[in-house]
Order: C-alpha cells, then sequence, then structure tokens
C-alpha cells in the first residue's frame, strides 16, 4: 500500500483532517466551558424566579405553543426575553456551533467508515487501515476524540444548561434555519448525570455513547489492534519491562474511552478485560484519560462485572502496598542522584557525551515516578489514597523541579552537540587522520631530525588506517562505530612492534588518535533521536489538572528563595509538552485551526505561570503595607529648617533602618522574577519583566478594589456624616497606596504613577459599566468587557444591598439619598443643605472629598452612571405618559387645546383651566416624583463637571485651553456647515472626531448637562399642554423665601425642592423638539395674561400683591427656567410683555 499520509492519499488525508478537526473541536468546548452565563445554570433563587418562564429545557418541545403563548400573554415576560436576546445571541450562537460541529464530527466519521467499507477509497479496508502504523494511529484517535468529546461535554456542560441554550437558541432563530436542530437536541440531551454527584444514572456513560452509534464491527476490530500492538512504539522511549504502563499511556487512556463503544466486553469478556489489565493497568488505576482529566478505574469500573474482576488483582491491598513501597523509595533514591547530576559544573558538554545512557535512564525513571505518584495521591477511592498517602507531596514537588531542571541543561547542552555535531566530526576525523599520515612519513626514513630506520610495512600500514579514517560516514552509525573499535584495536596492537614499542614519540601519537577515535564514536552516538525519545518520557500532559494541586508549595518555596524562580522556569518549559497532544495532528494537516487552538493552550499555560508566581506581588503588597505604616505614623517628615538640637530627633535610625530593610525584602523579591529570561510557553512569549508588571498591577487592582468595596458601605441611610467620613477614609487609604507606591516603583523598576493611573480608571471604568448593566437590554459580561482582563482580573465583589450591584452604584445611590428633594433645599451658593437645621449635607467640601476619594475617573464614572439612570427614567416616563394620554386624556387635551387657540388671544372663560386642572391631576405625582428626580441628578452632574473643570484648570491648564479652543472652532464649522452645506462638509460617519472630542470635553467639564439630549422620541402633541398644567398646579404650592432667595414648599407634607423640578422640567422639555417649548412658552403667557386681565377687571378683590398668586408663581419659574436653560429673555417677551417682567421685578 502507498504512503497513507502522502499527498496523493485521499483516505489518509481525509481521515487526518477529521481527527485535526476533532482536537479544535475539544478546544472550542474548554474554551467555551469557562465562559457558560450563569443564569443558564439557574442556581440562584433570584434568577429562577426572573427567568424560569423564559429559560425553558426540552419540556418545551412537547408542546411549545403553550409555552410561546404564556410568554406573550404577559408584557413583561416579552420585555424580559427581547433583553435576554440581546444580551446573550453572541454566546448562544457559539454554543450552538459547537453543539452542531461535535455532531457532524460523529456523522463524518460514520460516513468515512461507511467509504472505506464500502470501497470508496480503492483497495483500501478498515483491517489495512489498522495494518498502516499511520493508518492504525489516527482511526483510532478518531473514535477516542469521539468519546472525549462525549464525555467533556457532559462533565464541562451539564445537561440541563445545554438543554435551555438549545431551546434558547432555538426560539430565537426558528427550526426554519437550524436543519440539525432535532439531531443537535438527541445528541446534547441531558443524560441525569451531574459531575460531582455521588451516584450516576443506570448504563451510563454506554447509552450516551449510544445515540448516534458507529459500526460495533469496526470499533472490536480498533480494540483488537490496541489490544495487541505498541501502536505509538512507547516502548522505544521505555525500554525497560517495568515501565511498561508509562510506555503505554496513551494507548491506555484510548483504549478506557473506546470500552464505552463495546460495553459487552466491560460486562461480560473477563478474558479479554484481564488481558487489557495486565497490559495496561498491572501497576496503575488512576489514569488521565485527556489532558489531566483524571478518572479512578477502581471507581468508574465499579458498575462492569469483568472489568472489576480483572481489576482486583491491581487494587489488592498487598498489590497497592507493595508498589507504592517501591515508587515512594525510588523518590529518595533519585532525589539524591538528580541532586548530584545538577551539581555546578558537572554538566558539561565531555560529561553529557559520556554518560547520556545514565542520564536517560535516571530522567526515565524520575518521570515514571513523578507520574505514578501523581496520579495515585489523588485517588478517589480514600482507603486507597491513604494507603499511598506515606511520603512527602514536598518530595514529590522537589523531584519534579529537579527532574525538569535537568532536562532542562540536558536538552540545551545536547541540542549544542547535535548542531555542531559535524563540525567536531569532521574536526576529529582530521586530526586522527594527520596523525597516522605523520607516523606514515615518520617510517619513510626521509624526514628530517627523525633518525629512524626506513619500514615501508608500517609506512604503508598506517597509509591506510588514514585512508581508512577518512573514509569514516558519520550518518551510517552503526557500521561507522565497528569500524572505529577495530581500527582502535589494531593501533593497540601495533604497538606491540618493537621499532614501535621503543619510540616514547610513536606511542604519543598513537595514544592521541585512539583518543580522536574515541571522542568519534561518543560523537556518533549523539543522535537525535535521544532528544525524541525524552520528550516522549518527559510527557506531562496527565498532570494539566494535578499541577494546580502544588500551586501553594510552590510558592511556599519562593517565599523561603526567591531565586528557585529559576527552576520554576525549567518546570514551566516542562508543561508546554501538554501542547504535544492535541496541536500535533492540527499541525501535521496544516490546519487554520492551529493558531487558535494554540493560543489558547498557551494561553491557560501561561495562567498557570502566572497563578504560580503572583505570590511575588502578594508578598511585595504585604511589605509594602508596613512601608505605607512606617511612612505615614512612624516616619517623621523632614521640615525645611531643623534646629541643630534637635536633628537626631529627626533622624529616627531605627525607623529608617526598618525602613530600608522593607524596601530591600521587596526588591529581593522580585530579583527572583527578573532573573528569568524570556521564554516561550507555546505560541506565547513571556518576558519576566512584563510578569512581574501584570503581577503587581493584579495585587494593586485587588487591593484598590477591596478598598473600595469595604469603605464605600453606607448602613445608617438617616446618618449625614456617614458619607464624608467613609469618603475620608477611603481617600486615607488611597493615599497611602499611592505614596508607598510611588516610593517602591524605582527599586522594582516599573512606572509606578502610570500604572496606578491606568489600573485606577480600569477599575472604576469595569465598576460603572457592570452598573450601568442594569440600565441596559444587551448586558456586557465581565468577560466581553474592554476593561476586564485575563492576566490583570477586576474581582467582582457580592452586592451589600438589592440597589446596587457594587461600590460604584452604592456611592451614586447615597448621593441621591443624601440630596433627596423631599428632605433637602438646593442653594446655588452652597449646595444641599436641610432647611430645619440649615446644615450643610453636600457642598465643596463634599465635592472635593469625593475628588481625593475616587479621583476624576470616579467621578466622570458617577457622570455616566447618573445619565443611565436618567435615560432609563424619561424612558419610562415618556412611555407612561404616552400611554396614560392614549388612553383616556387625548381627546380632552384636544378640546381644551382647541378652546386656547391661537395662543395670542386671551380666553373668554378662565374656569376651563381649573378643569383641566382638576382633569389631569392624577397625573401630578407621577410628573413630579420623576421630575424632581431627573432635576436632582442633573444638578449633581453639574457639580461633577464643576468640579472636573476646576481641577483641570490647576491640572492641566494647557490641555483644557487647548480643548475649549477646538470646540469653539468646531461649533462655527459646523454653523458654517448648516449656513452652506455645499462649501463646508459635515464630518463624515466613519470620523470619530466629534465622539472623541465630547468625552475629553465631558472629562474636563465643559459641557452643560442641562441642555443636552438623551433620548430620542417620536412627536407627543398633548405634551406641552400637560406640562403647562402640571406647572400651573404646582407653582401656587411653592412660596418665596427673600432671605434664601428662593422659591420655598409651603406645607411640609407636600414638601418638593423648587430648583430640581425646575431643572427636569428643562431637561424633559429638551427630549423633545423646540416646538413643544414654544408651546409650552405661549401657554403660559396666555394664561398670565388671561389672569391678569381677570384681576384688573375686577378691582374690588384686595389683595396684597398687585399679581394674583399663581401669576407670581409663573413668572418665577419662568424666571429661574432661564436662568438655568440659558433661555433668552427676549424668547419669553415673544409671549409676554416684557413690561409684565419689569413690573415683577420692580
Amino acid at each position: 500500500m502507498k504512503e497513507f499520509l502522502g499527498e496523493g492519499s485521499q483516505a489518509g488525508q481525509n481521515l487526518l483532517r477529521l481527527v485535526s478537526r476533532g482536537n479544535a473541536i475539544i478546544a472550542e468546548l474548554l474554551r467555551l466551558s469557562a465562559h457558560i452565563p450563569d443564569v443558564f445554570k439557574l442556581q440562584d433563587r433570584n434568577d429562577v424566579r426572573k427567568y424560569g418562564d423564559i429559560l425553558l429545557d426540552f419540556k418545551y418541545l412537547s408542546n411549545p405553543d403553550f409555552y410561546e403563548s404564556k410568554i406573550e400573554d404577559n408584557r413583561d415576560l416579552v420585555d424580559l426575553e427581547a433583553e435576554f436576546r440581546e444580551t446573550h445571541i453572541d454566546i448562544l450562537v457559539r454554543f450552538y456551533h459547537l453543539f452542531e460541529s461535535i455532531y457532524k464530527y460523529i456523522k463524518d466519521l460514520e460516513h468515512y467508515i461507511v467509504d472505506v467499507e464500502k470501497g470508496f477509497y480503492i483497495h483500501l479496508t478498515i483491517e489495512a487501515i489498522l495494518m498502516n502504523g499511520d493508518g492504525k494511529q489516527l482511526i483510532s484517535e478518531a473514535v477516542y476524540l469521539y468519546g472525549v468529546m462525549l464525555i467533556l461535554m457532559d462533565n464541562l456542560i451539564e445537561g440541563p444548561v445545554r438543554e435551555r441554550m438549545l431551546i434558547s437558541y432555538l426560539r430565537n432563530k426558528g427550526p426554519v434555519d437550524l436543519p440539525l436542530i432535532d439531531d443537535v437536541c438527541k445528541l446534547c440531551k441531558s443524560t441525569g448525570y451531574i459531575p460531582g454527584a455521588p451516584k450516576r444514572p443506570l448504563n451510563y456513560p454506554e447509552e450516551y455513547f449510544k445515540r448516534i452509534e458507529l459500526p460495533e464491527n469496526v470499533i472490536s476490530m480498533i480494540m483488537g489492534r490496541l489490544r495487541s500492538d505498541d501502536i505509538y512504539n512507547g516502548t522505544q522511549a521505555f525500554p525497560q519491562p517495568e515501565h511498561r504502563s508509562a510506555a503505554l499511556a496513551t494507548q491506555a487512556c484510548m483504549v478506557y474511552v473506546i470500552l464505552y463503544f463495546i460495553p459487552d466486553i466491560l460486562n461480560n469478556k473477563n478474558s479479554i478485560m484481564r488481558e487489557i489489565v495486565d497490559k495496561f493497568f498491572p501497576d496503575n488505576w488512576v489514569i488521565s484519560f485527556f489532558l489531566g482529566y483524571t478518572v479512578d478505574l477502581s471507581v468508574v469500573w465499579e458498575p462492569y462485572r469483568a472489568a472489576k474482576i480483572a481489576l482486583a488483582n491491581t487494587t489488592a491491598l498487598p498489590n497497592i502496598q507493595s508498589i507504592q513501597l517501591k515508587y515512594w523509595r525510588d523518590l529518595i533514591e533519585l532525589n539524591k542522584m538528580v541532586d548530584d547530576y545538577l551539581v555546578d559544573g558537572l554538566l558539561v558538554d565531555e560529561y553529557i557525551m559520556d554518560n547520556i545512557h545514565k542520564i536517560i535512564t535516571c530522567l526515565r525513571r524520575c518521570n515514571v515516578t513523578i507520574r505514578w505518584l501523581m496520579l495515585h495521591t489523588n485517588a478517589s477511592t480514600k482507603k486507597f489514597r491513604d494507603l499511598i498517602l506515606n511520603g512527602s507531596q514536598d518530595d514529590v514537588l522537589y523531584l519534579l523541579l529537579n527532574t525538569a531542571q535537568l532536562e532542562f541543561v540536558f536538552k540545551n547542552i545536547f541540542q549544542s552537540l547535535l548542531d555542531s555535531k559535524e563540525e567536531k566530526w569532521e574536526e576529529n576525523k582530521k586530526l586522527a587522520s594527520e596523525s597516522m599520515v605523520e607516523l606514515s612519513e615518520y617510517f619513510s626514513g626521509e624526514k628530517a631530525l627523525t633518525r629512524v630506520k626506513k619500514n615501508e610495512n608500517l609506512q604503508k600500514w598506517f597509509s591506510e588506517i588514514s585512508e581508512k579514517i577518512n573514509s569514516l560516514d558519520s550518518q551510517d552509525s552503526t557500521s561507522t562505530g565497528r569500524k572505529i573499535q577495530q581500527l582502535s584495536l589494531a593501533l593497540e596492537e601495533v604497538e606491540q612492534f618493537q621499532q614501535i614499542d621503543s619510540s616514547i614519540q610513536v606511542k604519543q601519537f598513537l595514544a592521541e588518535t585512539r583518543s580522536f577515535l574515541a571522542k568519534m564514536i561518543k560523537i556518533v552516538n549523539i543522535q537525535e533521536e535521544v532528544l525524541i525519545n525524552l520528550s516522549v518520557c518527559a510527557d506531562m500532559s496527565y498532570a494539566w489538572d494535578i499541577i494546580n494541586n502544588y500551586v501553594d508549595q510552590m510558592q511556599k518555596g519562593i517565599k523561603h528563595d526567591p531565586k528557585c524562580v529559576l527552576k520554576l522556569r525549567a518546570t514551566f518549559l516542562k508543561l508546554v509538552s501538554i501542547l504535544d497532544l492535541p496541536l500535533v495532528r492540527i499541525s501535521q494537516c496544516a490546519s487554520p485551526d492551529l493558531i487558535s487552538v494554540s493560543e489558547y493552550y498557551s494561553g491557560e499555560l501561561v495562567g498557570y505561570v502566572r497563578k504560580v508566581l503572583e505570590i511575588v506581588p502578594k508578598q511585595m503588597f504585604l511589605i509594602l503595607k508596613q512601608i505605607i505604616h512606617m511612612q505615614t505614623n512612624t516616619i517623621q517628615e523632614l521640615p525645611t529648617k531643623v534646629e541643630k538640637e534637635r536633628l537626631r530627633d529627626f533622624a529616627q535610625l531605627d525607623q529608617r533602618y526598618d525602613l530600608a530593610r522593607a524596601t530591600h525584602s521587596v526588591s529581593v523579591f522580585t530579583e527572583g522574577i527578573l532573573a528569568m529570561e524570556t521564554t516561550l510557553v507555546g505560541i506565547i512569549q513571556v518576558d519576566p519583566k512584563q510578569l512581574l508588571e501584570d503581577g503587581i498591577r493584579k495585587e494593586l487592582v485587588l487591593q484598590i478594589a477591596q478598598a473600595m468595596d469595604k469603605t464605600l458601605v453606607f448602613k445608617n441611610q438617616k446618618q449625614q456624616d456617614e458619607l464624608q467620613s467613609r469618603l475620608k477614609e477611603l481617600a486615607n487609604i488611597l493615599d497611602g497606596f499611592r505614596r508607598s507606591f510611588q516610593y517602591i516603583q524605582d527599586y522594582v523598576n516599573i512606572q509606578g504613577l502610570r500604572i496606578w493611573q491606568e489600573e485606577f480608571s480600569r477599575i472604576v471604568n469595569f465598576y460603572v459599566e457592570q452598573e450601568c448593566n442594569s440600565f441596559l437590554k444587551k448586558k456586557i459580561y465581565d468577560w466581553q468587557s474592554s476593561y476586564q482582563s485575563v492576566a490583570i482580573p477586576i474581582p467582582k465583589f457580592p452586592s451589600v444591598d438589592q440597589s446596587s450591584v457594587n461600590m460604584i452604584g452604592r456611592l451614586a445611590r447615597e448621593l441621591l439619598n443624601q440630596t433627596n428633594c423631599k428632605t433637602t433645599l438646593y442653594l446655588n451658593q452652597i449646595g444641599w443643605f436641610e432647611p430645619t437645621t440649615g446644615k450643610e449635607l453636600i457642598g465643596i467640601s463634599t465635592w472635593s472629598l469625593l475628588h481625593q476619594g475616587v479621583g476624576i475617573f470616579g467621578l466622570t464614572g458617577l457622570d455616566k452612571l447618573f445619565c443611565f439612570m436618567m435615560v432609563k427614567d424619561l424612558q419610562v416616563f415618556v412611555a407612561q405618559t404616552r400611554q396614560l394620554v392614549e388612553k383616556g386624556l387625548k381627546v380632552f387635551l384636544a378640546e381644551f387645546e382647541e378652546s386656547l387657540r391661537p395662543t395670542t388671544t386671551i380666553p373668554d372663560n378662565i374656569q376651563r383651566y381649573q378643569v383641566a386642572i382638576d382633569k389631569t391631576k392624577p397625573l401630578a405625582p407621577i410628573f413630579i416624583d420623576v421630575l424632581t428626580r431627573i432635576g436632582q441628578m442633573q444638578l449633581l452632574r453639574r457639580q461633577i463637571s464643576n468640579q472636573l473643570n476646576f481641577h483641570a484648570k490647576i491640572d492641566s491648564n494647557m490641555l483644557l485651553c487647548s480643548l475649549d479652543v477646538m470646540n469653539t472652532s468646531l461649533l462655527k464649522d459646523i454653523h458654517a456647515h448648516f449656513q452652506r452645506p455645499e462649501t463646508n462638509p459635515y464630518p463624515a460617519d466613519d470620523n470619530t472626531l466629534l465622539s472623541d472630542l465630547a468625552q475629553f470635553l465631558d472629562t474636563t467639564g465643559i459641557n452643560d448637562p442641562f441642555t443636552k439630549i438623551y433620548i430620542t422620541t417620536s412627536p407627543l402633541d398633548a405634551f406641552p399642554c400637560l406640562m403647562f398644567l402640571f406647572v400651573l398646579s404646582q407653582v401656587t404650592k411653592f412660596q418665596y423665601n427673600p432671605k434664601l432667595g428662593v422659591m420655598v414648599s409651603k406645607k411640609p407634607k407636600n414638601n418638593y425642592d423648587w430648583t430640581p423640578l425646575i431643572i427636569g422640567i428643562i431637561t424633559i422639555l429638551q427630549q423633545f423638539h423646540s416646538l413643544h417649548t414654544q408651546k409650552f412658552f405661549a401657554f403660559v403667557g396666555q394664561y398670565i395674561k388671561c389672569q391678569i386681565n381677570v384681576s384688573l377687571a375686577n378691582p374690588k378683590e384686595k389683595i396684597d400683591e398687585d399679581y394674583p398668586e399663581d401669576v407670581i408663581g409663573l413668572l418665577r419659574f419662568l424666571e429661574d427656567f432661564c436662568k438655568y436653560s440659558h433661555t433668552s429673555r427676549k424668547i419669553i417677551e415673544g409671549y409676554l410683555p416684557p413690561y409684565i417682567f419689569d413690573y415683577f421685578n420692580y
């Protein structure tokens, strides 16, 4: 049969591509399993209550119409589902494609087998494939990967979760667009198995494996080949009989998985199971079936009679006792042996060439011992685990670190020897040949100063030896080695000749030549097969998960001796062998999946490296706390001038010595990582300096986030000073961190200020984003956030109250609580104060504390959060108003407006105003609550803008002025565009200038929150009239306070703050077309003129004021409206004669 994997072999290439695809699917399965949205698990009671009616499992398929009608009949469920779809559709698409790709893989494998059996591939049968070296590997791997997919899918994505995902995706896309949905659902249906449950379902997993069956005769033939052959030639790397289970480990895990396709063997075939156990599991029963996913055969084979009986010999207590004693004794012996090899100066080129076999044998034993102990100390059966745990896991780790170091050093030296093999071979061959030529010339008797008698026989003999040496070929190692031994023996025998024996010089030449020949033998033995066999022996793919158990011990070692990081580097490189198993077939067929799969596995390995080394920044920050305490509480700041007598007091030598010692210990910890060289972990290059910086960033993020979460908790809603005290506490904590971080930056070679600002901004922006999620239809998950990072994660904390997600939300709501419009009064001059006591609640000092506590990023974050709150309130308010108007007020308001037209005239009947107010009275509570809340948030936003603008002027005035000029110029350009669009074009849609500039302007406080548009709305014709009636109903509830210069509520029961109400009305009118505001002014002006006209027509009424009370209230309203909205008085004068205002002000 021609080469199975040759370019012309369609059967081989198709099977290779199939296996490559299988490995890529498993990588995607592992990747996605880490990003299952929690909501699909329905583990939280709140999630069950909220999403239980829209997250359905396969019970939906029995009666879809019932469930659909149930959802459609409930408006809240429809809205919830729309929001849920927006948030989760992207991840659902990926999960469905994963499930579908698993199904397609299985069907393609089935089709391939059928095609082979039908003779589609000429002269090729399943038997022929199983006789071929590559063929039997690939066909076995294809079936094995199918089983691994099923096992991992059921372990990593639980059955109920799969069902909810599939039904959710089906309901969103519809069955028409998903032709394979029925088959995918059949494959992914819940098995009833729950990972970690004490019992598994009956006939699991064999029933699960039968959902899409492969031909049983093919599976049996594959199993027969696995039982009889060493398909990966593992015994070449492990030639010793006692290492057979390690040599056949890869094959053993394939046997374990494929047996579930033919459970009859597990249950009834005693002889076959005995053969399998004797060959693959004679001294081991805990195996890694795929990349560190381990199983204890004594547990998983318990339900199968034949398997249980066959394994009984292996798991007999005397056998376990004997095996574990052997491995623990080997551990002690090998630790000593490896220590001896790692003595400085021992492992040099000459020593390596002389002891290749010894070192390889030692490394082989080390890896077998580590493998057995790491796997079996994690046995599921407690009785076995207790029996095995006789030694120390520290010794196991010590052997792992030293073995990795020895492998690293050996590989580097051996690789350099391999690279220079030809050069050294030619050099030694030339020296040996030249020695023979010189001896030949020596016995010619013609060489000057030799005084030796001519001997033609010796002359000729040495000349022939020289020619034979020149003819030696390093490529043919076997025959060359034999020839070199014969030549060395001949040179020894020739020394017996009297003429040679009597000449010390000749004997010296012969000895040197034999030495050159001996070196040539050693050089011939330097072969690439040595490194290949070593890489097989050093495989750590079984430890992908188990290695996490040793993280604490590794970190203790780093704490004890930071220099041990150098040994850890070798261990990390040893772990890279994990990548070989999933990537070998993908790279073999040059699949485009190679990069994504490599990135995933390499990223996981780098994550493990970071996890181990994060102890360095953790220890650094523990010491940093001591430095913070010393700098804050112990060491006095040196004044500009000091009296000579007091100089000793300021010296504080003991305290400064403690500070220096703490600083030195920080630098020692960082030295360990920085001593590592740049290392390629998979396809990701790990730079130790970057690793240290990322670790410091991670710990800094954790410390800042914890400080903010712990400090910004407001328990007593009525306590007015709590906000200020919390902000002071946070400001002190963060200032201590900042100062100590600035102090330490030079000792660890990092840019402290840049790191501080970047991470602090990321923390605040992330928490603001998560807080804003509650206002978004499409939620942003942690792993989707542009502010979240895998290497430097921002922690999430449990929510303290029901309203807020995190501390930024709590702070925003505490500000709203402290400035509540029902209990406080706002004055432009001082801020918010309590009317009864006159105590300031939120003023200039509060904003200064906020700036110190949460910084510029915190203030802009609060501003953004208030924006989201306002948008939500505005959307709900407009929708609610529209609904109420459509229900019962539309006709009435239309008639009322018609009776007032034109607004330039004075209505004949003033009573209709009171009728209209009474009719719209039920809307007043809704309007006043929403409008004052919007106004309150707008005032808070304006205070934030003022604070940002003030600090921008102080800290970066040049930037502020530049932005101001840029803003003015851009506005003029936009005005010019609207005047002459043909000559002054507007920025293109893909031009980000306006959005980028707006972000800068918001951050520096060059904005006016009151006049911004927050929502887009369709026209609501009755709204100006409705707003006018609301204002008219409210102005009489307020009276002017000349001391405060503001309108205040008449009755404490209906206590609302005037200023937020005005600003709320300004904001809501701003969301509609300017015609709405004009109509509103027209209605107000018309009413004022009407009332003045009535009062002048009835002079008999004795009133204190020249104007009626409601007119004064409306005039005060218009005055404040103009002040806060920057509306020109000229616009108001278009609807109201100017003398009315003049008389009123006078």
